[in-house]
């Protein structure tokens, strides 16, 4: 079809509906320089440090966010899906750098709006602002307490958040994933926030726990010990608060 509006048709009904109705006034330079692109799996959409150009909106597949907090040491913080933005945080706060990298974990469909028009349009219709500021308010306000809570967290519970997070990415294929663990041992250890000695003793206590099984190497999780460690989470970590 004609209409700029098209490009929301894939995206769950309630974000389309959404969409629709945030872009409904959109300025034609918005309409006319917006880009659908196809991701593949495993890029980095977005490298922290590099200049703000654009504002990037996930229509499908998985991203997930990268912080590089004060210690230089990566850690993949949550994943983001269809109706996210990004770029536009750092838009709002005038900041010229983008804050965090975004990495692609599935195939995705993005689309691409030159931050200048997209700002430019924002800063003139009143109730898109006030759309857009209602959600970013809300995403900064949970990011906050999750990235806070994450750093209370023992180097336990962060190996069983970041292995839940693994078997959900990749169970779509399979029932029982496997982790290379000769390969990834130190990058596992960077990638959670710790040493290579705490993560063997802590793969230990999940192996004890009935979490995981290891055998040569890798780490294995069936469906069965991915629920139990996903109860493990909503009794332990998300019911603090």
């Amino acid at each position: 079809g004609d209409s700029p509006m098209d490009v929301f048709n894939e995206l769950p009904p309630k974000k389309r509906a959404y969409m629709n109705l945030l872009f409904q006034n959109c300025s034609e330079e918005v309409k006319y320089y917006m880009t659908l692109t196809e991701v593949e799996a495993d890029t980095t959409l977005i490298k922290a440090g590099e200049r703000c150009n654009n504002i990037y909106i996930i229509l499908s597949g998985k991203v997930t966010g990268i912080d590089w907090p004060i210690n230089e040491r990566a850690y993949s913080f949550k994943d983001f899906g269809p109706g996210d933005f990004f770029g536009e945080i750092e838009c709002f706060a005038d900041l010229l750098y983008y804050r965090i990298s975004v990495v692609t974990v599935t195939k995705c469909r993005v689309l691409t709006i030159p931050a200048a028009f997209y700002m430019e349009w924002i800063q003139n219709d009143a109730e898109a602002l006030y759309s857009r500021t209602k959600v970013n308010m809300r995403r900064l306000i949970t990011q906050t307490t999750d990235a806070r809570r994450y750093l209370f967290l023992e180097a336990k519970e962060r190996l069983v958040l970041y292995l839940v997070r693994k078997y959900e990415q990749k169970a779509a294929n399979s029932k029982i994933i496997d982790m290379n663990l000769n390969q990834t041992r130190t990058q596992l250890a960077e990638e959670i926030g710790f040493s290579t000695k705490t993560l063997s003793r802590n793969i230990k206590i999940l192996e004890e726990k009935g979490f995981i099984r290891v055998n040569k190497g890798k780490i294995l999780i069936t469906e069965e010990e991915y629920q139990r460690m996903k109860r493990y989470i909503d009794q332990h970590i998300y019911g603090e608060i």
